[in-house]
């Protein structure tokens, strides 16, 4: 069976392998198609869309927004991305400055906290790329601050932690709006990582497909099979097209592998041919 894996992050946000370096693992593992869907930014694309046709393996052209439903922080994956739209590229280095401000914000909170890490430490942990928590966790990890990335996350910047500082991100419908303007598609990633229990979430998967979501992510590395077959449920009376991917970013996950995920993530080629068709003709 021909798969394809619809979400991955690389160095150029806060995954750890380069494009170069994702599109020839993606084809060593066999999959015939990747979507780079890097956290606002599209800097990666043009290099993984060379090396994939010399590699042999087709490249989506995507990315990954955050935004808010109510009080929940939820993203959102566009597929299909112009990434030479200038209008689009405002807004995208708008989103950066204000990751930049919450960053410096949580530096200064960990300084607060006793902790030896300062600005460049993150800066240099990104490599470049953009800096997101990971390089955050990563920085602290590598001055000795905690043993893991997952510690960093636990003790300090996850959600609720003493370092942690909530983004500013535009909310859903100007997410869609964004991504709609651009002529991208419009995918709601990882639904059951929001906690919200089945009826809401049903209630924000409804409104969001009346006002421009394109699908939604049946398929992804945390789900079980009644899982993915719940939400294909949802899609199918919201009328909304499937998607999926591992969501992988390297080491800086490296419990989730590209294109399987935790071991039995399969996303079939012909849920990436429907989107196609979408794009095509809607």
């Amino acid at each position: 069976m021909k798969t394809a894996d619809m979400h991955t992050h690389t160095s150029c946000s806060d995954g750890t392998y380069s494009p170069k370096e994702l599109v020839y693992y993606g084809a060593k593992k066999g999959l015939s198609a990747i979507a780079v869907t890097d956290h606002d930014t599209v800097s990666g694309i043009d290099e993984a869309v060379y090396y994939g046709e010399r590699a042999g393996i087709e490249v989506i052209k995507g990315i990954e927004l955050s935004t808010e439903y109510g009080e929940t922080d939820i993203h959102i994956v566009g597929l299909f991305v112009n990434n030479k739209d200038s209008n689009f590229l405002s807004i995208l280095s708008a989103l950066r400055e204000k990751r930049e401000s919450r960053n410096l914000l949580m530096v200064e909170k960990l300084q607060e906290l006793g902790l030896g890490i300062t600005y460049e430490d993150v800066v240099n942990a990104a490599e470049g790329g953009v800096v997101t928590r990971a390089h955050v966790a990563r920085a602290l990890m590598e001055k000795g601050c905690t043993g893991t990335i997952k510690e960093a996350f636990d003790r300090y910047i996850g959600k609720h932690k003493p370092a942690y500082v909530k983004r500013q991100v535009p909310d859903w419908r100007t997410t869609l709006d964004i991504l709609s303007n651009n002529g991208a598609l419009a995918i709601l990633a990882h639904p059951f990582l929001y906690k919200l229990g089945k009826e809401r979430l049903e209630n924000m998967i409804s409104e969001l497909s009346q006002n421009g979501l394109t699908g939604i992510e049946a398929y992804y590395s945390t789900h079980s099979p009644s899982d993915t077959e719940y939400i294909k449920d949802i899609a199918e009376k919201n009328g909304l097209l499937l998607s999926g991917g591992s969501d992988f970013h390297g080491s800086n996950k490296p419990h989730i592998d590209l294109g399987t995920g935790m071991g039995s993530l399969a996303v079939p080629y012909e849920v990436l041919e429907r989107l196609k068709e979408r794009k095509l003709y809607g």
